[in-house]
């Protein structure tokens, strides 16, 4: 059994050297790896944990193939031209957008589904986030290495209740069925508020979203299906 004196000795090493693992326990440290994981990384961890140096090319020729060969694909795959015919991004644009310009989106009329389809963002509008700076941060990185991160959602937090007048914005939710449900419990929470529980029903076009009915139905509110003709 390792001390938690050595558990800490090989934490605060991986952190000297740029390297986050979690100390779950006195006794314990979890690491986690990814597509985007390399050899040297591997290397380094193995001298923090081990204290020597490890081969990693000897290593990973006598380790056993992860995927058994009954799940190894043997067909052929992304054959379609639409795989291999894009060979730079705008050129993959330009197919997104032939594509959008085929279907009802938001910028050619109006559409009764998900909040999750309302995302008109500008190409330059999402340059930042392929900056080192602000990509891959990781969700259980220490606060105190997150301090930028922080300030930018602090301050678009005051931002937003500034423009909208509520004492409290939450930068929680990261996608539409999220939203959705904090916006359904702001709602009721304003309907209690003021005496007027009843008022729980939410009407829901039979167009909409899956997530809609769901929201609602999360929130005990009666969902009430409004049809839509043929137009």
């Amino acid at each position: 059994m390792i001390t938690a004196d050595a558990t800490d000795a090989i934490y605060g090493e991986c952190l000297d050297a740029d390297y986050n693992v979690r100390h779950s326990s006195a006794t314990t440290l979890d690491v986690a790896f990814h597509e985007a994981a390399t050899e040297q990384d591997l290397a380094v961890l193995i001298r923090a944990f081990t204290g020597k140096d490890a081969d990693i090319a000897a290593l990973d020729a006598v380790a056993a193939d992860a995927i058994p060969a009954s799940l190894q694909r043997t067909s052929a795959f992304l054959t379609h031209p639409v795989f291999n015919s894009h060979h730079s991004e705008h050129e993959m644009l330009r197919y997104l957008k032939r594509l959008e310009n085929r279907d009802l989106a938001m910028n050619h009329s109006m559409i009764s589904l998900g909040s999750c389809t309302m995302k008109l963002n500008a190409t330059s509008e999402m340059i930042p986030i392929t900056w080192p700076e602000f990509a891959n941060v990781h969700p259980f990185a220490p606060r105190d290495q997150v301090t930028g991160y922080l300030e930018l959602i602090d301050g678009l937090q005051e931002q937003l209740k500034a423009i909208t007048g509520f004492d409290a914005i939450s930068m929680q939710p990261n996608s539409g069925a999220q939203g959705e449900y904090t916006g359904l419990l702001a709602i009721r929470r304003y309907h209690e508020a003021r005496g007027e529980a009843h008022r729980n029903v939410c009407l829901i076009p039979q167009s909409a979203h899956g997530t809609n009915p769901a929201s609602a139905q999360m929130m005990n509110m009666q969902v009430v299906v409004v049809k839509c003709d043929d137009a």
